[in-house]
């Protein structure tokens, strides 16, 4: 690992780019229609349209090919709004994870988390990666709330959050219930209402706004 950080990455540009991102599209879409226990490296060649031995010169393993296919996916995050108020930042929030989830993002998710793909370390990192840098991302929303008064002093921001987004995907993950403007309403009104009555606060109240205050 650390022989590879010390070499240079250049990003691909132009014809490189363009077959990249069609391999990064077409393992995501193989492994979605046909499962990853299924899915090969020559089903993913006919899929995408480029040349088998371009993609075996490129990629080692259908494994290697899917960790970095994520990784790119994983690169564009939901960006929480500033409404001006917790409650309708929170269903901003809200809406727009459930328009990711109820889209390819979601069922991306699921055939992978749903399978042994989930096993795989690239897998896990990615998971990992995900977490750091998108609870702090979208913990500004609890703490923008701090800020105006609208939530007690000590709230645990990452708790507020995880509240919120939990049952959106447990719905993806294990029920399969709808994902839609409805359920993302109820679980911002509960959440809101949640917060209010001071249930994720942690004392002491400063040191209780970060994971590490749980």
């Amino acid at each position: 690992m650390a022989e590879q950080e010390q070499t240079p990455q250049r990003r691909p540009g132009g014809r490189s780019a363009r077959i990249q991102q069609a391999v990064f599209a077409a393992v995501l879409e193989e492994v979605v229609a046909q499962g990853y226990a299924k899915a090969t490296l020559g089903a993913v060649a006919e899929r995408s349209g480029v040349h088998r031995t371009t993609i075996y010169r490129r990629w080692s393993d259908l494994d290697t090919l899917l960790v970095e296919a994520l990784r790119d996916r994983s690169g564009h995050p939901v960006v929480p709004r500033d409404t001006g108020a917790l409650a309708s930042d929170l269903a901003a929030y809200a809406q727009d994870i459930v328009e990711v989830l109820a889209a390819d993002t979601g069922r991306i998710i699921s055939a992978v988390l749903g399978s042994e793909a989930a096993r795989l370390d690239g897998v896990r990192g990615i998971l990992g990666e995900v977490l750091t840098t998108r609870r702090p991302l979208s913990s500004e929303i609890v703490r923008r709330a701090v800020a105006r008064g609208e939530a007690p002093r000590g709230t645990v921001d990452v708790e507020v959050i995880d509240h919120l987004v939990a049952p959106l995907y447990f719905r993806l993950l294990l029920t399969g219930e709808p994902l839609d403007t409805d359920v993302a309403r109820r679980c911002a009104a509960a959440t809101t209402a949640a917060v209010r009555a001071g249930i994720f606060v942690r004392e002491p109240g400063p040191a209780s706004g970060s994971p590490s205050g749980r």
